[in-house]
Formats: C-alpha cells, sequence, structure tokens
C-alpha cells in the first residue's frame, strides 16, 4: 500500500512537469521514487541521475486524531465479523533536486525551478481522490498533500539518517494512507429479538 501511493504520487507529478516542460528540458522521468543515497555509484554522492528529481520516504507515523475504531462489520448474510481496525497512517517523503553546475549551464537553477514546479503542482492539487484522480489505485480512498515545515536541526538530523549531502528539497505529510489485514477474530450472530422475564423464573 505504501509502494502504491508513493508511485501514484510520482506518476501524478510526472503528468504535471511533463506539461510545463519542454520536451528536451529534461529526462523523460523528471521525478523517480529513490531512497538518494542507496545504490549510488562508485565515486557519486547520490544514487540520483544528475538532472533529477527524487521521491524519498524517510519516515511514518500512525495517524491518532481520526484513529478508526470500529471492530464489528456486517457480513452479506447478517452475521458479524470482528477484526481489528484499520491503521491509517502517514507518510513523510522528500522531494529532492539533483541538479548540479556544468557546462557553463547554471542546472542548480534548473533545479530549484522544477522543485518549484512541484510545490505549485501540490499547493494547487493537494487532496486525491478516486473521482479527482482516475488512476488512483482501487486500495486508496484519499491522500491528503501538505507541505512540512521543519527547523534547520530537524533538517539537518533527517539528511545525517539520509547519509548524503544535503540537495534542495520540500518535505511533504502525505495523510491517511490506510492498511487493514481483514483477518477475523470471530463471528457472531446478530441479535435480533429480546425477551423480558418478568416473572423472575
Amino acid at each position: 500500500m505504501i509502494d502504491e501511493a508513493l508511485k501514484f504520487l510520482v506518476i501524478q507529478i510526472n503528468d504535471y512537469l511533463s506539461m510545463r516542460n519542454e520536451p528536451t528540458s529534461v529526462s523523460a522521468n523528471e521525478i523517480v521514487l529513490s531512497s538518494i543515497s542507496e545504490s549510488a555509484a562508485e565515486g557519486a554522492e547520490v544514487s540520483l541521475a544528475d538532472k533529477q528529481l527524487g521521491l524519498t520516504l524517510i519516515n511514518i507515523e500512525e495517524e491518532r486524531v481520526v484513529k478508526d475504531q470500529t471492530y464489528a462489520h456486517r457480513t452479506l448474510n447478517g452475521d458479524y465479523e470482528h477484526y481489528n481496525p484499520e491503521i491509517r497512517l502517514n507518510l513523510y517523503v522528500l522531494v529532492s533536486a539533483n541538479f548540479k553546475k556544468s557546462g557553463g549551464t547554471n542546472a542548480y537553477s534548473e533545479g530549484l525551478k522544477q522543485l518549484s514546479h512541484v510545490i505549485r503542482f501540490l499547493q494547487g492539487k493537494n487532496v486525491f481522490t478516486p473521482e479527482n484522480s482516475p488512476a488512483m489505485p482501487g486500495d486508496l480512498k484519499q491522500l491528503i498533500v501538505e507541505l512540512h515545515s521543519t527547523s534547520f536541526e530537524q533538517q539537518y538530523n533527517y539528511w545525517t539518517v539520509i547519509g548524503t549531502k544535503y540537495l534542495p528539497s520540500a518535505l511533504y505529510r502525505v495523510r491517511l494512507v490506510a492498511m487493514q489485514d481483514k483477518r477475523v477474530l470471530d463471528q457472531q450472530v446478530p441479535i435480533t429479538n429480546t425477551t423480558i422475564n418478568l416473572s423472575g423464573n
């Protein structure tokens, strides 16, 4: 589910970037799902290709404010099944721009431009549903994408965890990725009538 949510966002962002950019201005995949530092080529600082944006998952937290408490679920035959409520997750994702100055062209400035495109897109469309995004995977009900501000200290900490040098980037919180394994704990027949005993027997 996490992979489906992030792959979906990558496709949505790429569609927007394709409309904003000239066909030859950047690579075919302007943004890719990437861990940034893992599998970097020998001598390279990051795994992202030059002139490329990356979307990286850096943290997962449980959404407790709108926590689901539903245990009982009615089946088609009228019985009730009990299984644990779904867990709702917030995903913290980092959008990074790996553009370097080379060949007399200020690629760094181009990286800031592409990062600005992503921020503009997610400002204009920060709620994704099956109604406004038909390509949304069927298991996803809604994604809410919010720009998440951090202090310099927090920024230093997560770049240290990533294990590479800082790149121009923006941190987002993707809310309400719901996950549930419908493992039945027990089944019960519903109560259809009650009787009051007034005799005391």
